[in-house]
């Protein structure tokens, strides 16, 4: 099976990206550098990342964008 990712929001310095990994029933958050992959020791779970303090506009969006990608997801409208 293929990883899946979404992008929450980037920015020059990199982009904070959700991946799913199906076969490994594995979803995790990364910010990931230009030019460089997501890498699961790098990352951390959505708990983590929804927990953590907010690092600047470009990590208050890809929250913003996490919350609401989970909403619809799950049928709130």
């Amino acid at each position: 099976m293929t990883t899946l990712t979404h992008c929450l929001a980037e920015d020059a310095t990199g982009t904070w990206t959700i991946v799913f990994e199906p076969h490994e029933l594995h979803v995790y958050v990364a910010f990931v550098a230009p030019g460089a992959t997501a890498e699961p020791a790098d990352s951390m779970t959505i708990e983590d990342f929804l927990a953590r303090r907010s690092q600047g506009p470009t990590h208050r969006v890809a929250i913003d964008n996490l919350v609401a990608l989970l909403e619809t997801a799950l049928g709130r409208d």
